[in-house]
């Protein structure tokens, strides 16, 4: 008996410590994010992307500005997927190879770069690259060796950003469906 009035006595403890978590489950809907300034340096839509440069599995280092325009090998868009390679990740990407790139094959030039934010060196992300059954294809994988980039677009597992020609980040949010990467990518390509 008096172990069920201590487990009693104790779930009512539990519960009653729990009072204040209600405004957690009544989102208010309002977006709590700072205003972001259009045309600024940053990581939000309507910003602009700070350059930067990372080590390719291709053995060469990816540079934004080379693929914006005026640069070595301007694209339409350039869109960033930040891969860990765990199995969500995998069918993203997947479906980002099979679904979504075939629907843009034929307008404009986009760059498809894998971020891999992880494996700390560009040995690794290669063979993380080749393990995953990525090396070869389309996408351009780099090494983000210190996490700079995680950090500059507030990356995390499957962040998919995308900056248009003129350097501006036309979508940052996380890959889900992939359904607002298709509308963003619709809407900047010719």
């Amino acid at each position: 008996m008096y172990m069920i009035k201590a487990a009693i006595f104790t779930c009512l403890f539990l519960l009653s410590s729990c009072g204040n978590m209600a405004d957690d489950l009544n989102p208010s809907g309002e977006d709590l994010r700072p205003t972001v300034t259009a045309n600024s340096v940053g990581s939000q839509p309507s910003q602009i992307a700070a350059d930067f440069s990372a080590p390719a599995t291709n053995g060469t280092t990816f540079k934004l500005s080379d693929h914006l325009l005026g640069g070595a090998t301007p694209a339409d868009a350039v869109v960033l997927y930040f891969t860990m390679w765990c199995p969500i990740c995998i069918s993203h990407t997947d479906h980002l190879l099979f679904n979504i790139i075939p629907q843009f094959q034929t307008r404009g030039t986009v760059r498809y770069v894998l971020v891999d934010y992880v494996s700390g060196s560009i040995a690794s992300t290669t063979v993380s690259e080749a393990v995953n059954g990525y090396a070869g294809s389309v996408f351009i994988t780099i090494a983000d060796e210190n996490q700079s980039l995680l950090n500059q677009f507030q990356g995390a597992m499957g962040k998919t950003i995308v900056i248009d020609k003129n350097g501006v980040i036309q979508l940052n949010e996380d890959f889900r469906t992939g359904d607002n990467l298709i509308k963003t990518l619709n809407t900047i390509l010719p």
